[in-house]
């Protein structure tokens, strides 16, 4: 068993990489002058990414009035926000390699859940939900490094989960000495993306811990412990009426907002599941 984050990487002997047009994008998600039509023409050149995109465009969830052929056209009809969302999503999925014992398609809409309430809460809190998406996008990529580099522990952890009674961040300390956030955080600094985005995933799992958290964090954080509530098959109402005030208080919502609002929230489809087929 790996007693460090470096010693779980030293166990994956290729750790998985991702486009550059992903990394270019996610860099400059607090870029305002970032030039989005550059790229739109670097996606093109992404043959898999573009085809995936291409085919998610045209589906039946998209509703679009005519057939797109092309990324510029994407972008004509859904805007540079939409097609930044379905890079980054698609070239991550790409990435990830099969997982024995690991259900890599409930582990992305998992991803894909938390990435919207992200947004969501972020927007409600006035910071940066393009941020707050993409750290909820990539969020469970801990997880998945764990079960790849220790799978036994990976298992046991996840059933304990399923048995309930802990939190899996709590299960993660206890068997590893660290969180599937660390992971996460440290697998974004591999890759060199954008500091911002580094340290809101190393506070999602406990923000009130670190010495200047910040709202991401508690988004993201908050958004997690939501999904997570949902893979186990609880309603919205109840897990409306069991949210935890350490997380929820940070964030600085008005009374009543989340269970006046968050219910539709929770039960809109994520528009990226057609990449998964």
């Amino acid at each position: 068993m790996p007693t460090s984050i470096n010693q779980l990487f030293d166990q994956i002997h290729k750790i998985p990489q991702v486009p550059e047009v992903v990394r270019s994008i996610i860099n400059q998600l607090n870029n305002p002058n970032a030039d989005m039509l550059n790229i739109a023409r670097d996606v093109e050149k992404e043959q898999v990414i573009a085809l995936k995109i291409l085919r998610l465009v045209n589906s039946a969830h998209f509703g679009l009035s005519r057939k797109i052929g092309s990324i510029n056209e994407a972008v004509a009809m859904l805007g540079l926000n939409q097609l930044k969302t379905l890079v980054i999503a698609s070239g991550m999925i790409g990435a990830m390699p099969e997982i024995k014992n690991f259900d890599v398609k409930r582990s992305w809409q998992n991803s894909f859940r938390t990435a919207a309430y992200s947004k969501w809460l972020a927007e409600q809190a006035g910071v940066a939900a393009d941020i707050a998406y993409t750290a909820g996008l990539l969020s469970n990529l801990g997880n998945v490094l764990i079960h790849i580099a220790c799978p036994s522990e990976a298992n046991e952890i996840d059933q304990h989960v399923k048995a309930g009674g802990a939190e899996r961040l709590d299960i993660e300390k206890n068997r590893l000495g660290f969180t599937s956030q660390q992971v996460c955080a440290e697998l974004c600094r591999r890759w060199r993306f954008a500091e911002i985005l580094i340290e809101t995933l190393e506070q999602s799992a406990e923000p009130w811990l670190s010495e200047q958290p910040n709202k991401l964090g508690y988004a993201v954080c908050l958004a997690g412990w939501i999904s997570e509530r949902q893979d186990r098959g609880m309603e919205p109402a109840e897990i409306l009426a069991n949210l935890p005030e350490q997380i929820t208080r940070p964030l600085g919502f008005p009374a009543d907002l989340l269970n006046e609002k968050m219910p539709a929230v929770l039960v809109q489809k994520s528009e990226l599941d057609g990449l998964l087929d």
